[in-house]
């Protein structure tokens, strides 16, 4: 039996063909050849053309008049929809017609039940998901199906074991353990030993213990799996049983047995090219190299995890679709582990051509990750390469520095990118700490009659800035440009406080998602063609913003330019404008959102919510437009306080929407000083000098300097993100 028929058995139990005539009869088999199709395909991770065929097939089975398979088929879609594919919206709408196929199950369809309940309880959360789970189970018996039961029991078991639920975990692998007993042994039973075996060490680690007669039980699935595997000659269960083997061996504390079964699942794997296999055993390697001090295998396992991570990364989107934190933790450590030995390397070697170059290595194998999450964010695996011209930004233009971040558990590490290379300082203070201190930071600062963010303000610069600012003092930085990652994106690094006065003050500041993503080029605003669109009346029940108005008359004075106002702001109008004509900024200022998904993030129009796949279509370069729209200014939008996902897809708008750069804020700001901000930032652009970051610190001190409105919260919000020229 290959991987797609492994796959899809839950799959096959839910197609009793029942037809009543010849012509319904053939449609029903076409129906189903499809859907089997849709699963092999769906198995290889073709989720578009898997669903494309569902749906040919659903409409077959529809002219069949064949309700049974019909639910079969919907339940198959649902089932696409639990690798993330589609959105929160979709899954609900899939739940809901399995609740509905199991509430129309005859008696006699106890298999068909069993299977929804199965999808089901991988499409919902805690505790739904383990109670579908455990009633698939127990109908999947009694329709004399063990290799069901056992699947929903395992299943359950790990969503038990991942909401710290060991002993209700442990004994629905025990039930599974019978079922497992009932199976012939073939390559189906050797997928399930697997899974059962990888079911175990996640009750252990659940119970933080290893306890022996838990590894007893996890060593004999998976070496009976393995056994089982061989005979069948199904290399892809083979590895993953000796790798998983190697996993256990690792957490007991053998690397040398461990060592000896990852290699083993490395070779299996390259035989068959599994590369979502490879990354996880050379990433596997790679940990068990560096424990054992041999840093130059590890580097190369780490190298290699990597490269397979690159062949899957558009795989593992979809896998992780719409859960940013579930795809941060399933790759992220591979990039953080091997560039945290990188940087280990270079402050050993401080000093020396051969530092750089781990250093540049560390910060690209990071790069690398970043890309991943904004295409993870936006659901797009080509946005990291959107329509903005695409370059590093090294080398520097003098005065000119880049602060690159690293987040680590038990450090932090700053790279700093000067004209003549990367510099390296470590500050001994751990992520946790950092995102606690970040997250504090931001919302004290949104206090406006509060100065209790000061503290965090001085706490923040003393890790981030101070480690390195004899060296920007040395070099005569004028403007920072902040690589920001995690907690970070979510503070304004303008409102951070030397003890003397706020880094705005010293500094023209920028963000960028990454160094490679932005072409610096400077803006020649006299030239600029501008759309200016905005509300100031109260619709879809947002207040008003009566100071747009004055805001939108000041810009359009200054720099003239094309007006949407009010009810003239429709989405459509916005895509007939901006298909109409090449503008060079775009200027919004409306309620907008950035939240953790994002397809729940919008721009308000009159009409309804601007999302960010509408804002893309409108503005990406066309075959007319030679360059990309120059400024995307979003005034009034905010974020989700304190969520550093919610702060990804603000700091990836630019690049999402085909701009060279954004300016945009991380809270919802006072109408009117905002409007006196955003005025002021494109007057000092129309004078000419000073590029868009020195002339938003320019409108950032002005603001400062007014009574009203000297409190942080009033003007440290807007970032300028992506070129700062």
């Amino acid at each position: 039996m290959n991987r797609a028929s492994l796959l899809g058995c839950a799959l096959a139990v839910l197609f009793p063909l029942t037809t009543e005539t010849p012509h319904a009869e053939d449609m029903a088999a076409a129906a189903d050849a499809l859907a089997r199709r849709a699963e092999a395909h769906r198995a290889a991770g073709k989720i578009k053309q898997s669903l494309t065929e569902l749906s040919e097939a659903r409409r077959l089975a529809e002219q069949a008049g064949d309700a049974s398979l019909l639910a079969a088929i919907d339940a198959a879609v649902a089932d696409v929809a639990t690798a993330g594919t589609l959105d929160s919206q979709a899954r609900a709408q899939w739940a809901r017609t399995l609740d509905e196929l199991i509430a129309r199950a005859k008696p006699g369809q106890e298999r068909t039940q069993a299977a929804a309940l199965n999808t089901l309880g991988r499409l919902r959360d805690m505790p739904d998901a383990a109670d579908a789970l455990r009633q698939s189970a127990t109908l999947a018996r009694r329709a004399g199906d063990p290799a069901l039961a056992a699947t929903a029991s395992i299943n359950a078991a790990r969503r038990l074991a991942a909401t710290n639920a060991p002993a209700e975990a442990e004994t629905l692998l025990r039930e599974a353990e019978a079922d497992l007993m009932a199976i012939p042994d073939d390559d189906r039973k050797a997928f399930l030993l697997v899974a059962h075996g990888v079911a175990l060490m996640d009750v252990q680690a659940a119970a933080r213990q290893n306890r022996g007669d838990l590894v007893r039980r996890c060593r004999d699935s998976l070496e009976k799996a393995a056994t089982l595997a061989r005979t069948a000659g199904d290399r892809r269960s083979l590895s993953a049983a000796r790798g998983y083997l190697g996993t256990l061996y690792e957490r007991l504390g053998r690397p040398d047995d461990a060592l000896t079964l990852t290699r083993e699942a490395v070779f299996l794997a390259q035989e068959i090219m599994a590369a979502d296999l490879l990354f996880r055993w050379h990433w596997q390697a790679g940990r068990l190299h560096r424990s054992q001090g041999r840093t130059g295998e590890a580097l190369a396992s780490y190298d290699a995890a990597i490269a397979a991570i690159r062949r899957i990364r558009s795989d593992l989107l979809r896998a992780y679709g719409g859960y940013g934190s579930l795809f941060r933790e399933a790759i992220g450590p591979v990039y953080l582990e091997f560039a945290d030995l990188r940087l280990r390397q270079a402050s050993v070697l401080r000093g020396t051509p051969q530092a750089q170059k781990h250093l540049v290595a560390a910060r690209d194998a990071l790069e690398q990750l970043k890309a991943a999450e904004l295409e993870d964010y936006f659901q797009d695996d080509c946005v990291a390469a959107q329509k903005a011209k695409v370059r590093a930004i090294d080398p520097l233009a003098p005065g000119t520095a880049v602060l690159y971040p690293i987040l680590l558990p038990d450090r932090l590490e700053l790279l700093l990118s000067l004209p003549d290379g990367l510099h390296q300082a470590t500050v001994p203070v751990g992520a946790a700490e950092i995102g606690a201190v970040a997250t504090n930071f931001r919302r004290r600062l949104e206090q406006r009659t509060s100065s209790l963010f000061m503290s965090d303000a001085r706490t923040l610069y003393d890790w981030l800035v101070r480690p390195l600012a004899p060296l920007l003092d040395r070099r005569g930085v004028n403007t920072l440009v902040l690589v920001p990652d995690g907690p970070l994106r979510s503070v304004p690094l303008a409102a951070v406080h030397d003890g003397n006065g706020f880094l705005v003050e010293r500094y023209a500041l920028a963000v960028t998602p990454g160094l490679s993503l932005m072409e610096p080029k400077p803006l020649t605003v006299q030239q600029a063609e501008l759309l200016l669109a905005g509300l100031t009346e109260s619709v879809q029940g947002f207040p008003p913003l009566p100071f747009v108005e004055s805001e939108i008359a000041t810009i359009h004075g200054t720099l003239g330019g094309t007006v949407l106002e009010n009810r003239s702001f429709v989405i459509d109008r916005v895509g007939r404008e901006l298909n109409a004509a090449p503008y060079s900024i775009v200027h919004i200022a409306s309620h907008g959102k950035f939240e953790p998904e994002a397809r729940d993030s919008y721009i308000l129009a009159y009409d309804g919510r601007l999302s960010m796949d509408q804002l893309e279509s409108f503005v990406k370069l066309s075959q007319y437009r030679e360059e990309p729209v120059e400024l995307l200014t979003l005034s009034a939008c905010q974020t989700a306080a304190g969520d550093d996902r919610a702060a990804l897809g603000l700091a990836g708008v630019a690049i999402k929407a085909g701009a060279r750069s954004a300016l945009a804020s991380l809270w919802f700001i006072n109408d009117q000083a905002s409007s006196q901000l955003i005025a002021d930032f494109y007057r000092r652009l129309a004078a000419g000098g000073p590029g868009k970051a020195e002339a938003l610190r320019q409108a950032q001190l002005a603001m400062l300097k007014d009574l009203r409105y000297q409190h942080p919260g009033y003007w440290a919000a807007f970032l300028l993100i992506g070129n700062w020229l």
